[in-house]
C-alpha cells in the first residue's frame, strides 16, 4: 500500500504516512506500546504496529462506548479506566475559563433543569477583555498551555463525542479546551495563512499524557480529526497531506505515552519491576524518562525536569 493511500477504517481514516506519526514515541524514538493485556496474544510491552490495526484488524482498536459491557468493567478494574462525561468536562473547563476571563458562561450555559446535563452554547462571538490592566486578547487565550492528565480519549481537550453516551457533538457545541481555542481562532481569522498559524499554535499548546497505547492513539486520532472538522468548517476543504503532517507531528510530541507515577514511558524504569526478595537481581531495564517538546523555545525538554521548576 502506498504510504499515501488512505486505510479504509472509520477509527484511523488516514495515510499511512500520517497514521505512522500518530504511532511515533519521541522518547524511545519507536512506536507507542501497547501497554495493555487485553489484546491476547498481543504482547503489552511491544509496540502498536500499523498492521496490527489496518485491513482485517481495522476494529480491532475501538472508543471505551463501542466496547463490550465486560471490557469495559474490565479496563475499570484492572486499570482505574473511569471516562468522564462530556458535561463534566464542561463544568471543569467552564471553572478554568471562569478564573481566566474573570466571568462566568463566557461559551456556554450549563441547564439546571438538566441538573447541568446540558448546556447551551453561547451564539454571539466570545468577546475579550478591554481592560488595560488585564489586556485578554484572542490570541493570548490560543496561546494558554493546558495540560491533561492520563488523558484516555481526551475529552477534556476535545469533545467530538461524549465518551459516555457515544452521541456525536456539533461542531460549536463541543466543550474541550482545544475545541473552544479553534472557535475563538474560527471567529478571530479572516484568511487561510491565519487560520493555519493560529491552529498551529493551538496545538503547540495543548498537551496530555496517557499510560495505555490503544488509549493514546484514540486520543492522537480525536486531536487530528478535530483539526479536520474546524478545517472543513473554515476553509471548505479537508486539510492537506502536508497540513495534516504538520498537526499530526505535533500531536505526537504534545500526546505522549508515560507512566505517570514514575514520568517514564511503560515498562522502562526499575520502579515497574516486580519487587524482589533479597537474593534475587534487579532486571536490567533501561529507563526512558519521557521528553516532550517546548515549541516557545523550540527544544526538546525532560517533563519531569518542568516539575521540579514547579517545585513538585
Amino acid at each position: 500500500m502506498s504510504k499515501s493511500q488512505t486505510h479504509n477504517n472509520s477509527v484511523f481514516p488516514f495515510s499511512e504516512e500520517i497514521l505512522s506519526i500518530l504511532l511515533q514515541d519521541h522518547t524511545t524514538e519507536k512506536n507507542i506500546l501497547w501497554a495493555t493485556n487485553d489484546y491476547d496474544p498481543i504482547d503489552s510491552k511491544s509496540q502498536i504496529q500499523i498492521a496490527q490495526i489496518t485491513g482485517l484488524h481495522s476494529d480491532r482498536i475501538k472508543p471505551r462506548i463501542q466496547k463490550q459491557k465486560e471490557e469495559q468493567q474490565s479496563r475499570t478494574k484492572n486499570k482505574a479506566e473511569v471516562f468522564t462525561p462530556s458535561w463534566i468536562c464542561n463544568a471543569q473547563n467552564n471553572l478554568v475559563d471562569e478564573m481566566w476571563f474573570g466571568k462566568k458562561n463566557v461559551f456556554n450555559k450549563t441547564d439546571k433543569k438538566t441538573g447541568g446535563k446540558k448546556w447551551v452554547s453561547k451564539k454571539d462571538k466570545i468577546r475579550f477583555s478591554t481592560d488595560i490592566k488585564t489586556n485578554h486578547t484572542w490570541q493570548d487565550y490560543v496561546k494558554l498551555t493546558r495540560l491533561e492528565i492520563t488523558c484516555g480519549e481526551a475529552p477534556y481537550l476535545v469533545s467530538r463525542y461524549d465518551t459516555v453516551s457515544g452521541k456525536q457533538i456539533k461542531l460549536f457545541d463541543r466543550i474541550g479546551l482545544l475545541d473552544r481555542k479553534m472557535r475563538v481562532i474560527c471567529e478571530n481569522v479572516t484568511t487561510k495563512a491565519e487560520y493555519l498559524l493560529w491552529s498551529t499554535l493551538a496545538y503547540q499548546n495543548i498537551y496530555g499524557f496517557e499510560y495505555q497505547g490503544d488509549n493514546l492513539l484514540l486520543a492522537r486520532t480525536n486531536l487530528l480529526l478535530t483539526f479536520f472538522d474546524y478545517t472543513k468548517f473554515f476553509l471548505k476543504r479537508n486539510p492537506t497531506e502536508k497540513e495534516q503532517r504538520t498537526i499530526a507531528e505535533i500531536i505526537s510530541w504534545n500526546l505522549w505515552q508515560m507512566d505517570g507515577l514514575t514520568f517514564s514511558t511503560p515498562f522502562s524504569s526499575s520502579d515497574d519491576n516486580d519487587q524482589l526478595s533479597l537474593f534475587e537481581e534487579m532486571n536490567e531495564t533501561e529507563s526512558f524518562p519521557c521528553k516532550i517538546m517546548d515549541w516557545k523555545e523550540n527544544k526538546i525538554v525532560l517533563y519531569k525536569s518542568l516539575l521540579k521548576k514547579r517545585g513538585a
